[in-house]
């Protein structure tokens, strides 16, 4: 019997390095003559370089860099040869502040530039930026800014080190001490999300809620995005509204592919096509998956939604573990290919679940492992 173990990560909880070998742990305990294929998922969020290190290899280099609300922290880069894997989260991402720390209008992306201008410095020529997982919401000026162009606003002063609240003022910008090394970089975005730039499917309306920001917080930095977007166009001619997921990760797509020529791709994709996953799941008999949330919008466009397109392509039955599950799933979605199952025993606190995330992962794989061991017995 071959399994393969794909699990998306439990934010807050257990990357899905962690939770792929909770399970695989059970698996092996129970199941000991299976065939186990570990299979972590990542679609550019966080814990994205720790799978492409685990896909691709590579050797990390820690740099000093400046936090979402510039304090100095260790972050850390993959480098292969002459291309780099930075991920966003290492250095602008939300889970390196406290909840009372969260507020998109005052957090910046500069330690994303810092980490970036490294990785150039040190002679790579290509740059993988992974987004996803920011606390962010300055539309990518806060690394453009650590790049070498310049942001100033209608008095002329110069934006220093670009946040969210500075979007709505930005009237200038100067690209003429952007390095040589940096113009001719290539920089590709992993990134999953479709959401343009600003209005009510923007980075500000969709996402900005989940950053601290208040009702009348949002407003305004959609204001300043879209200030933002006419700025771009003055400058560079590209319309941004028209560039699917520019919104993504506080609208830095929209800054790097506006100032830098980078191209956005799939992340979710570019993880499977490396890692062969379609040649692997042909030859399995199931495979177990999940992430810390199953909702409706899970089965539309998002990393388990590729693992189920792959195994109703190819007849494979799948298991699903989350920390929450929507209701509205259990009844649109299980079926006798995909079966889901919450780990949680019971009602907790969000704060239980966060830190018995292996603990009720465990449990609950050794539950269905018993199950699937006997039916395989019984065949």
């Amino acid at each position: 019997m071959k399994i393969i173990i794909a699990m998306d990560s439990f934010k807050g909880s257990m990357s899905s390095v962690e939770a792929t070998e909770v399970v695989k742990k059970v698996c092996m305990k129970i199941v000991p003559r299976v065939k186990v294929i570990s299979f972590p998922l990542a679609d550019g969020g966080e814990g994205t370089i720790e799978v492409i290190k685990r896909l691709i290899g590579g050797r990390y280099k820690e740099v000093i860099v400046s936090d979402p609300l510039g304090r100095k922290i260790k972050a850390k880069y993959i480098k292969k040869g002459k291309v780099a894997f930075v991920e966003m989260a290492k250095a602008s991402g939300l889970i390196l502040l406290d909840e009372n720390e969260e507020n998109p209008l005052w957090t910046t992306t500069f330690g994303t530039g810092e980490i970036i201008k490294d990785a150039v410095f040190s002679n790579c020529k290509k740059i993988y930026l992974c987004v996803g997982g920011s606390a962010t919401n300055d539309g990518g000026i806060g690394a453009l800014t650590a790049l070498g162009i310049k942001f100033f606003d209608r008095k002329g002063r110069k934006i220093y080190p670009g946040k969210g609240k500075d979007l709505f003022e930005i009237s200038k910008v100067d690209t003429s001490k952007l390095n040589q090394r940096i113009k001719k970089c290539e920089f590709v975005i992993l990134s999953d999300v479709k959401n343009p730039l600003y209005g009510k499917k923007g980075a500000s309306y969709v996402y900005a809620p989940q950053k601290g920001a208040s009702k009348k917080d949002v407003e305004f930095l959609d204001r300043g995005l879209r200030n933002y977007a006419k700025i771009i166009k003055k400058y560079t001619g590209k319309d941004v509204s028209k560039i699917e997921g520019s919104g993504a990760a506080g609208g830095i797509c929209a800054g790097f592919v506006s100032f830098l020529n980078a191209k956005i791709i799939s992340g979710i994709d570019f993880i499977l096509n490396k890692g062969k996953f379609e040649e692997k799941i042909k030859k399995a008999d199931i495979v177990i998956t999940g992430e810390g949330r199953i909702d409706v919008q899970t089965f539309y466009g998002k990393s388990l939604s590729r693992i189920f397109s792959f195994s109703e392509k190819y007849n494979i039955p799948v298991v699903v573990f989350a920390g929450e599950v929507d209701e509205k799933v259990y009844k649109k979605f299980n079926s006798e290919k995909i079966v889901i199952f919450s780990i949680l025993p019971s009602i907790v606190s969000k704060e239980e679940a966060m830190k018995k995330g292996k603990s009720f992962l465990r449990i609950k794989s050794e539950q269905i492992f018993k199950v699937l061991k006997w039916e395989k017995v019984k065949t």
